[in-house]
């Protein structure tokens, strides 16, 4: 993945300088209209993403020989994700839908909203199309300056402003399938069946959904007449 996890969208991740230019730029974003949603939101995605690095560490420790690192790292990922559970009610996301036509996808007007995914991570980045320009570059490059200093929604602002499509994709986990997944790993390990243990673990990572919008769209080229 291009760019490193930096400070929130709407939510508060981590601090760390991107450069918008060599690709995405991690980050989380979901709808919230209030500081109490914000924290919650920062809460949960921070929960989910800390359940899903155990993960990630559990799979390892087990292909190197030491389940009960993994056991411990999956009781960890396991209380993360109870704490989330917990508080996953107040949060809502939606998920828009997209149909492929050859290429590229047409939106469509269909909207998912479940308390059930939870945002854990997310890439800010340009329009696919974009097309480097000096005077782009230089607005490309004040964009970074905001977001090495935390100030993302200046920086979506200076981008918006010199017309230049800024797209963020989500990385959204299912709160359920992932404890379903984690507890079904833990028990095979604990019966020392480590391989099936590895492939539960597997699914969990496999179950995470990415869902791209576009944060704003370039005005079109006039037709040359």
């Amino acid at each position: 993945m291009a760019g490193k996890r930096i400070s929130r969208f709407w939510v508060v991740m981590a601090a760390a300088a991107c450069v918008i230019a060599a690709g995405s730029i991690a980050m989380v974003a979901a709808e919230s209209k209030t500081d109490k949603a914000d924290k919650i939101l920062e809460n949960i995605s921070n929960e989910g993403a800390a359940a899903m690095r155990d993960v990630r560490f559990a799979r390892v420790a087990i292909f190197d020989g030491q389940p009960e690192k993994g056991v411990t790292l999956l009781d960890s990922a396991k209380k993360n994700l109870t704490t989330a559970e917990k508080n996953s009610s107040e949060l809502v996301v939606t998920v828009k839908s997209a149909q492929k036509a050859g290429d590229k996808a047409v939106p469509t007007h269909k909207a998912t909203e479940t308390t059930d995914l939870v945002p854990i991570d997310a890439y800010l980045g340009l329009s696919e199309d974009f097309i480097p320009t000096p005077e782009k570059q230089t607005k490309i490059n004040e964009a970074n300056e905001h977001l090495k200093k935390g100030e993302s929604g200046k920086a979506v602002e200076v981008l918006r402003a010199a017309d230049i499509g800024v797209s963020i994709t989500r990385v959204l986990m299912p709160l359920k399938a992932t404890v379903t997944h984690v507890d079904k790993a833990i028990a095979l390990i604990n019966a020392h069946k480590y391989y099936e243990a590895n492939l539960s673990l597997k699914a969990a990572e496999d179950g995470l959904i990415v869902d791209s919008v576009m944060l704003y769209e370039p005005t079109p080229p006039a037709n040359k007449k």
